[in-house]
């Protein structure tokens, strides 16, 4: 009955949608029957006029035949986005993936993603700024201010672009200086938790052909959880083994300092050619990462494999649940069983406790209670230099894109989100990237074309590790309770990727327009791996310079893959305000290799450490159509992904390992906006994401078919503003509200019981006040209900009798004030 309801639900979803979108647009076309009942106020240009660059040439969104959305620089103020992820809130078929209690994040889009946390990996979904490739999950902190405008494209990208994008691409497109007049903006924000932001630009003509932008963004916020430690402990429950643990302890969690600037120099010396060359560089100081821990009981079968994991119920005793449903204590099984606090002596737990003993706080009031927590501790520094060269050589336009950053980064959490001191993961990492990208395009006739070639070299170096501080557990397992040690993984992965591409569109029938292209790539691969246990010289860093003695074998490994991305399809324009498409895309992600953590259970094979490239083909259709005078839009899309070796990220114990499986997805999407009464406009979007990933071993020789991470079926939002007629205190004034639903997902590709979070509902408001003067006010309140809902979790229902998990941001309110001149 539930996989008959399941797609039922679906279909009404879709429906209801479709439904809801349609009677705006007719709403709206019965308004502007006589032209004469706009408002005076009304914006000039419609939903549909937005310009993209999404396939590397200037364009209406809505002449563009892939599924794309994108946001300008107001549109992305008013949903009061700070940081680049927070799109993922309202961008059908987006989500978040990632790692560290959501102090490091990726984009999942359509059921792609990669929840790999290592520093060495990089995501199916490509991140570019400026023309840039972006190669660390945490350098989006650059990407974020000073935007004329974010793309988002859905589906294999890899075509026109040169790295990664075989599940999409996110493109921030900063603002560029221009020679005409000197012009900028200040923009500052006071908010809950004390928050101040405070970002500005100024351009700056130095003379009619150079000119200067700079621009820099400021964000900090106090701890967002009051840290109760030790609350939350069972009488008697020991909270260090032989040893008193780190000291500071108990500190609140969840606050940031995030800086960032960036400065351009443009140099026009001929209306042909444009150079310009661009600096940035942030640094971001953040709490220890804010994890609460839920405790949850592993589900062992006949042979001893944890084939599930639930949540602990307030009554619970089980350590494990074994094949009989009986309680199961097996310290040769579940180690870590060995230190676990049980009141009886007989193996069992405290009820509705973890096995450390630890009955969860209220994070309903923000409260937590963890150790390992202090409120200034993980680092994370970002430079980039890029220089930019366009130039017109008769008819044919060339582009010249050379790019340099260094990524420096040092992140540790509390492994169990609790007051006891079992153990800690630290990661800490450097990666520099250098890329030269080289473009030719132009036009004849109804003929565009353009080709280039790309060249991308990157080194990363990193060390993880599973931490034992002074009187941790995992110290105490190795006889160092009194110092401390450090189990850690050091590797590096240098890669370097050539390739050449190109592509054209020919309309060879009036209407009817084929694109055609492809990308042909040789990627190089160099990789080093050891695992040691080091000296603990600090409690509050990832040690590994007194290395010991090697806990997993060494290994090390060179390789070249040939790989190739291709793109193949129609288009039809009936009327000028109707697009049809149906199109075929290759994307593929080069292969790489597995880091799995010291965590006692047997290494990984060496034939299993490298892994695979993936490949995913994708069949795709849909239409766009613009109402008369552009004053409202309707948007689908259909599409059925066929995914070879998919790479699978699937945690077990305290590590995981990537997997190459087959998966195949299945989806659709509906997007529709229009401006309907008097300054009144609204948009809505809903996506279903239906993705399997076939026979994923979850447990030894025990597969399933399961649902990709961080993939939820169903999302939809929906969103309203007004711009009142009249003027109020001598400018405009009005305001919006949105709306932000996802279904439920899981955390862990094991997809056990525990893995799975609930969907949530989102809404947020605002107001806004501007005048011809340039000021403006906008109050906000976002999270206006206040929900609790979980973003980030790991399954370390074997290890500690418990899930650590991350929730989203709480309510919060504020104001915005700016100036533009």
């Amino acid at each position: 009955m539930r996989d008959l309801k399941t797609p039922f639900r679906g279909a009404i979803f879709v429906s209801l949608l479709g439904y809801t979108t349609s009677l705006l647009a007719q709403s709206y076309a019965t308004s502007v029957s006589n032209a004469s009942t706009l408002p005076a106020t009304a914006p000039s240009s419609g939903p549909g006029d937005i310009v993209v660059t999404a396939q590397r040439k200037t364009e209406r969104l809505q002449d563009v035949g892939i599924s794309i959305d994108a946001y300008s620089a107001d549109q992305l103020k008013t949903r009061g986005v700070t940081q680049g992820t927070d799109i993922a809130q309202f961008t059908p078929g987006v989500s978040l993936a990632g790692s560290l209690g959501g102090q490091s994040q990726q984009f999942s889009i359509r059921g792609v993603t990669q929840s790999d946390f290592s520093d060495a990996i990089e995501a199916p979904v490509a991140v570019y700024l400026d023309d840039t490739y972006i190669a660390s999950q945490q350098g989006q902190a650059v990407a974020t201010f000073d935007v004329a405008r974010v793309e988002v494209l859905k589906g294999p990208q890899g075509t026109l672009f040169g790295r990664n994008a075989t599940g999409g691409l996110v493109n921030f497109i900063p603002n560029m200086p221009t020679t005409d007049k000197v012009s900028g903006y200040v923009e500052g924000t006071y908010a809950r938790f004390q928050q101040s932001t405070l970002e500005g630009a100024v351009n700056i003509p130095l003379s009619d052909t150079v000119a200067l932008r700079t621009s820099g963004f400021w964000n900090r916020y106090n701890p967002i959880y009051n840290n109760l430690y030790p609350a939350g402990m069972v009488a008697g429950a020991p909270l260090t083994f032989g040893a008193a643990g780190p000291s500071p302890a108990g500190e609140d969690v969840g606050g940031q300092n995030l800086l960032a600037g960036r400065a351009q120099l443009l140099f026009e010396p001929d209306p042909a050619l444009k150079i310009r060359l661009v600096g940035s560089a942030a640094r971001q100081n953040l709490s220890s990462v804010p994890y609460a821990s839920a405790p949850t009981v592993p589900v062992v079968d006949a042979q001893g494999r944890v084939v599930n994991a639930v949540y602990a119920s307030p009554t619970e005793t089980r350590s494990a649940i074994g094949p009989n449903g009986q309680n199961f204590f097996d310290p040769t099984v579940l180690p870590f069983q060995s230190f676990m606090y049980s009141p009886n002596g007989d193996g069992t737990r405290a009820p509705g406790a973890t096995w450390g003993g630890y009955r969860p706080v209220n994070i309903n009031n923000l409260d937590l209670s963890s150790d390992y927590a202090r409120k200034d501790l993980n680092r994370f520094r970002v430079y980039n230099a890029a220089l930019h060269v366009d130039g017109q050589l008769g008819g044919i336009s060339v582009t010249s894109v050379s790019s340099f950053y260094h990524y420096k980064k040092k992140f540790l959490m509390d492994a169990d989100g609790s007051p006891v001191d079992l153990y800690l993961f630290g990661t800490a990492s450097k990666t520099n990237s250098f890329s030269q990208e080289l473009r030719a395009s132009g036009t004849s006739n109804r003929f565009h074309w353009q080709a280039g070639a790309f060249y991308l070299h990157i080194n990363a170096d990193a060390v993880d590790g599973l931490l034992g501080p002074k009187g941790s557990a995992l110290a105490a397992v190795f006889g160092a309770a009194a110092t401390g040690i450090d189990p850690v993984d050091i590797f590096s992965l240098k890669t370097r990727s050539t390739s050449i591409f190109g592509q054209f569109d020919w309309e060879f029938i009036p209407k009817i327009k084929i694109v055609a292209g492809g990308r042909f790539i040789v990627e190089r691969q160099a990789y080093d791996f050891s695992s040691y246990a080091a000296v603990n010289d600090d409690d509050f860093s990832v040690d590994s310079r007194t290395l010991l003695f090697p806990i997993q074998p060494a290994f090390n490994d060179h390789r070249v893959e040939h790989l190739w991305a291709g793109k193949a399809q129609l288009e039809y324009r009936p009327t000028s305000r109707l697009l049809l498409y149906a199109g075929v895309n290759r994307g593929v992600k080069a292969g790489s290799y597995n880091a799995k953590l010291p965590d006692g259970s047997p290494p990984l094979l060496a034939s299993d450490i490298p892994y695979q490239p993936e490949v995913l083909t994708s069949y795709e259709g849909g239409f766009k159509l613009t109402g008369p005078a552009g004053r409202y839009t309707l948007n689908a899309s259909a599409y059925h992904y066929q995914y070879k070796g998919y790479q699978e990220f699937v945690f077990s114990n305290v590590s995981g390992y990537v997997q190459n499986r087959d998966a195949r997805i299945n989806g659709i999407e509906l997007e529709g906006s229009a401006r309907l009464l008097q300054g009144l406009s609204a948009s809505a979007s809903g996506s279903i994401v239906d993705a399997k990933v076939f026979d994923v071993q979850v447990a030894p020789g025990v597969t399933r078919d399961v649902r990709p991470t961080f993939s939820p079926k169903y999302q939809a939002s929906l969103r309203l503003d007004y711009l009142t007629p009249a003027q109020w205190l001598g400018g405009e004034a009005g305001g919006g509200v949105s709306l932000s639903y996802q279904s439920s997902f899981f955390h862990n590709a094991r997809n056990f019981d525990a893995d799975r979070f609930a969907g949530r509902t989102l809404v947020d408001v605002y107001l806004r006040w501007s005048n011809t003067a340039g000021f403006s006010l906008t109050p906000f309140v976002n999270n206006l209900f206040d929900k609790r809902y979980k973003v980030i979790g790991f399954d370390l229902a074997s290890s500690c009798g418990c899930n650590i998990e991350s929730y989203g941001q709480p309510r919060t309110w504020g104001a915005r004030a700016g100036y533009k001149f």
